[in-house]
């Protein structure tokens, strides 16, 4: 009788559990603290956090105590004196968004396996951007589909925070945002600049309040709606929209509490005198609270890929 031959005859065999183990997935509970971490980390403490993260507080202080229990240290310092990363931390920072954009870039090498490549243009953009008289895309990435033949183009509407974390992450090649002080590793480059001021609707006590009796210091005596780019105002402006202020997820929004009569918010002066809807709102004061907002490309440093590299060519033969 012949006898059968046994992989545990053969030292080079490899077992089906150790390819099991080999393939096993990463963790999901651990990557998405690795995710929150990197969001915070972005939004430069839990608080600033908590509005992307759609999560309380308590939460995301919890989850990362839990990352640092997993990895046995301490991560960032927090207090009084601001969020800060430890060596630690920033160490992990590094791991986490390479980890994360290898896996976005593993699951798009998925998607197109068996796929004739195709030039991609991923790019986030904040909203009210299409009544800008100064906005260069729309006619850029007309000149990008006509200069790359089959180029697929994809555009997702997010807040700053999360379109820096995409484009750290791989997930993202580009983002059109307000200008700030980028993340490490970002570059922006200067598309135009935008006239914003503030405003208020019928029935708020200064609609029909006399400009020469408002101050600066007046913005205390009313709501004044936050809003994702309210970090990006001038210091008296930002002041208004305290932690206790009205809150909106996007221009749009803000827009619609102005219109309420209850509030006062800061609006692109382009999307209200574009916007029948937004036609009855007073600007208030436009000699203290309007001010010009850089709007800006922001990519990752370092070469580009050929789609983005076409993209910036456009721009700026538009300049």
């Amino acid at each position: 009788m012949t006898r059968r031959a046994s992989s545990l005859d053969d030292p080079t065999a490899v077992f089906a559990g150790d390819a099991a183990r080999a393939l096993a997935p990463v963790d999901e509970a651990e990557l998405r603290r690795l995710r929150l971490f990197c969001v915070v980390v972005a939004a430069g403490g839990f608080s600033a956090a908590t509005a992307e993260l759609q999560a309380d507080l308590s939460t995301v202080s919890r989850q990362f105590k839990e990352l640092e229990t997993r990895v046995g240290t301490r991560l960032a310092q927090r207090g009084r004196g601001g969020f800060a990363l430890t060596a630690a931390g920033q160490q992990l920072h590094r791991a986490a968004l390479a980890l994360l954009g290898s896996l976005q870039g593993f699951r798009e090498q998925m998607a197109r396996l068996g796929e004739a490549p195709a030039p991609q243009l991923r790019l986030g953009i904040v909203d009210a951007l299409l009544t800008a008289p100064a906005a260069p895309l729309p006619a850029a990435l007309a000149r990008c589909a006509d200069a790359l033949p089959g180029l697929r183009l994809q555009l997702l509407t997010l807040r700053p925070i999360e379109i820096e974390r995409r484009i750290l992450a791989g997930e993202l090649d580009a983002g059109i945002l307000a200008a700030h002080p980028p993340a490490a590793g970002l570059q922006q480059q200067r598309l135009y600049a935008e006239a914003n001021s503030l405003y208020v609707g019928p029935g708020h006590p200064w609609f029909k309040r006399s400009d020469r009796t408002i101050t600066r210091d007046s913005l205390a005596e009313i709501d004044c709606v936050a809003d994702p780019y309210s970090v990006d105002l001038p210091p008296h402006a930002r002041a208004a929209a305290g932690p206790g202020s009205p809150r909106a997820d996007s221009i749009e929004g803000v827009a619609l509490l102005v219109v309420s009569g209850r509030y006062a918010g800061f609006l692109p002066d382009h999307l209200v005198t574009s916007n029948r809807a937004l036609s009855a709102l007073r600007r208030v004061h436009p000699a203290l609270f309007s001010h010009q907002q850089d709007i800006v490309l922001t990519c990752r440093q370092g070469k580009a890929a050929a789609p983005l590299r076409q993209l910036l060519r456009e721009l700026a033969s538009q300049r």
